[in-house]
């Protein structure tokens, strides 16, 4: 079977490894580690209280630095059930925490803005699922139109075997599965209708309406998150008016607590909730869910009945409207933006899209199209010994050049642009390339037989630079980044001689060279390109970009004055930088300017290192780091309150935090993208 059942047996803590952080993070991050601390340490907070075991005064520095809690407070001592516990009071303290906000490309010269919120926020929001996850399932059951909302605690999850890299050449038979595996969850809860959006559009529900309606209008939120009130979501759950009226009564409600929450890990904001973690589609989808039923509600009274006159159904901040008359329509989409307005939100008149029936897309015509060029390009034949099931030899022959004109030819026809399906055509890549280097695991080797197969991987490797180089994103590089490895694995377990093992790692790398050449980069580096430099990694020693290249990228400039950097590294700039030089003579000159302008960055931020999320994450990091100085892992560790005598201690308590510096496995963490991807 492809797909094994795991049961769930995390603690109510592995929210944080599947609600909290956004996924477009760079592949070098990861909240296993920081989840294993705090189960391992039972760091916690309850009753205006954190806690956590007892071991010694340097233990505690450490965890008030991952808490970002100043060392003015008091840290108390006491034992429960013979284990000793240290606890310090949450009163008196910043209330709120600063999220850490990075870009990833969205649309053309449009950045989506995503956060990764601060970890003193994150054990917050575990003590808030651990009291409220019954509430928020029941609050996320009150919509008809809703196709996706949570419906319970998941308890179980499954492993695709036949969907790992680091299996591939097990033909989905036989996996053991690790128990970091289970740690690659996808959501805290089981989502009920559809996990995709385009499960949908094949769904039994999708065709009925389509069979019943004549036409299908959609409808988006105009910037949903950044829009949403977060007091409205107890206007939600109580009605505006009840809620203006009763603030005193409903201090400690449900709603109260997640508006708190919402507020308390976005530097107290109460216009706009963090874009990127689940935990933000939760809140938006109850405030959504109770739109949802005012638009009901409203359109009865103008005689419009859901069910008879129309069919509405919602993905997050999308609306898909089915109906017959274009009157109906217009008291819809009026009662819609009404019942919106209400809530401070509104549609975006430029994202309205009509179709008649049958209602078939630009961009499903286009993907039909695609899966039967590559299914056509894309053949190998296999000849077996007589009689047997053993391959004999094996034949595949495709040119790159007919490919992307093909492909071209297709988007200019469907009217559809690159990054309306590139990932639907890396998916399809990804499937087609493992299903090859599984055959050729088979095939008995040859000089024919290798030297077909290294034409062909590159004509697939120029090809899927050449799509992926139009529109380049994170799910897509992700997509990318997989097919490559793959073929980085097959290659480096098949003898193949030096010269074909350079030709295929030069196509990738030179693939890799020139999406970074050509990218456009603005003013920071883009997470979507750091996970090229990961990927670069893995090619070896021959394959490592040239000192001035690496510098044009990171925006490192060498005069005669010095070596200055001039973009604004960020946090996940800074770690992926060090991750890929490492202790490297030929990037020795980078280690000093680095270190300064991670000192100036501490500087800019000296009065909110505490409860800022880039100081804290950078912060923990960086002690973790082999590749920086001893001087530097002092000071920064000095400027966040750690006592002197507590430094060396602090740093040697944990290796990882949240990225594995040593012993890192690329295909595992992957295979763990892919696990936890969403919508």
């Amino acid at each position: 079977m492809p797909k094994k059942t795991l049961s769930i047996n995390f603690p109510i803590e592995r929210v944080v490894l599947s609600d909290l952080l956004p996924y477009e993070v760079p592949i070098t991050f990861s909240n296993r580690h920081f989840y294993n601390f705090i189960v391992d340490n039972q760091v916690k907070y309850s009753n205006d209280y954190f806690y956590w075991k007892k071991k010694d005064t340097a233990f505690d520095s450490l965890v008030m630095l991952l808490l970002g809690l100043p060392k003015s407070k008091q840290v108390q001592n006491f034992e429960k059930e013979g284990i000793k516990y240290s606890k310090v009071s949450a009163k008196k303290i910043n209330p709120f925490t600063i999220p850490f906000t990075f870009n990833i490309s969205h649309k053309a010269d449009q950045y989506r803005h995503l956060s990764l919120i601060h970890p003193r926020s994150q054990v917050f929001a575990v003590e808030f699922y651990k009291n409220n996850k019954d509430l928020i399932t029941y609050y996320c059951d009150k919509s008809q139109f809703s196709l996706r909302s949570a419906k319970r605690v998941a308890g179980c999850t499954y492993v695709d075997k036949k969907s790992l890299i680091e299996q591939f050449d097990t033909d989905g038979e036989v996996i053991e599965v690790e128990g970091e595996n289970y740690e690659n969850l996808k959501s805290f809860f089981v989502y009920d209708k559809y996990s995709s959006i385009f499960n949908f559009y094949e769904s039994d529900e999708y065709h009925d309406c389509e069979g019943r309606y004549s036409f299908l209008s959609k409808l988006d939120i105009s910037n949903c998150f950044d829009s949403i009130y977060t007091h409205s979501i107890a206007w939600a759950v109580y009605s505006k008016e009840y809620a203006k009226n009763n603030l005193s009564q409903t201090k400690s409600t449900f709603p109260n607590v997640f508006d708190s929450l919402m507020q308390q890990l976005n530097y107290n904001e109460t216009n706009g909730i963090v874009i990127g973690p689940e935990l933000s589609r939760i809140f938006a989808e109850i405030i959504l869910q109770a739109i949802d039923n005012d638009i009901v509600s409203d359109l009865e009274g103008k005689s419009v009945f859901f069910g008879v006159d129309y069919h509405v159904f919602r993905y997050v901040d999308d609306f898909f409207v089915f109906y017959n008359d274009q009157e109906v329509f217009s008291k819809i989409k009026s009662s819609i933006s009404l019942c919106l307005t209400k809530y401070k939100l509104n549609l975006n008149k430029s994202k309205e899209y009509f179709f008649d029936r049958p209602v078939i897309t630009p961009i499903t015509i286009a993907k039909k199209k695609i899966a039967d060029l590559l299914s056509d390009k894309l053949k190998y034949n296999i000849e077996y010994v007589e009689g047997t099931k053993e391959i004999e030899k094996a034949s595949l022959h495709f040119r790159k050049s007919s490919l992307i004109t093909d492909f071209k030819s297709i988007l200019h026809t469907s009217d559809v642009s690159y990054g309306d399906i590139l990932n639907y055509t890396l998916s399809i890549l990804e499937k087609k390339v493992r299903k090859i280097l599984l055959v050729y695991t088979k095939v008995p080797e040859g000089e024919n037989v290798d030297k077909q197969l290294v034409s062909a991987l590159v004509s697939l490797i120029e090809f899927s630079f050449f799509i992926y180089s139009m529109s380049p994103k994170v799910n897509g590089t992700i997509k990318l980044c997989r097919i490559m490895q793959q073929i980085i694995l097959f290659v480096n377990d098949r003898t193949l001689g030096i010269e074909y093992r350079d030709v295929i790692f030069r196509s990738i790398f030179n693939g890799s060279c020139s999406v970074l050449e050509d990218i456009k980069v603005g003013n920071e580096t883009p997470v979507e390109t750091l996970y090229l430099l990961v990927l670069m990694r893995q090619l070896g020693k021959f394959y490592w970009l040239d000192e001035f290249s690496l510098c044009k990228y990171f925006g490192i400039v060498k005069s005669s004055e010095g070596i200055n950097v001039e973009k604004d590294l960020n946090y996940f700039s800074i770690i992926v930088l060090l991750f890929y030089i490492e202790n490297k003579k030929r990037y020795d000159f980078l280690k000093e300017p680095i270190e300064e302008y991670v000192l100036q960055k501490y500087a800019q931020k000296n009065s909110i290192i505490n409860i800022d999320s880039e100081i804290t994450h950078m912060t923990l990091d960086l002690i973790a780091c082999p590749y920086v100085s001893n001087k530097l892992k002092d000071e920064i560790l000095e400027k966040s309150d750690v006592p002197k005598a507590c430094r060396k201690k602090v740093i040697s308590y944990c290796s990882t935090w949240f990225t594995k510096w040593s012993g890192y496995n690329f295909a595992k963490e992957l295979d763990a993208k892919v696990s936890q991807d969403v919508y």
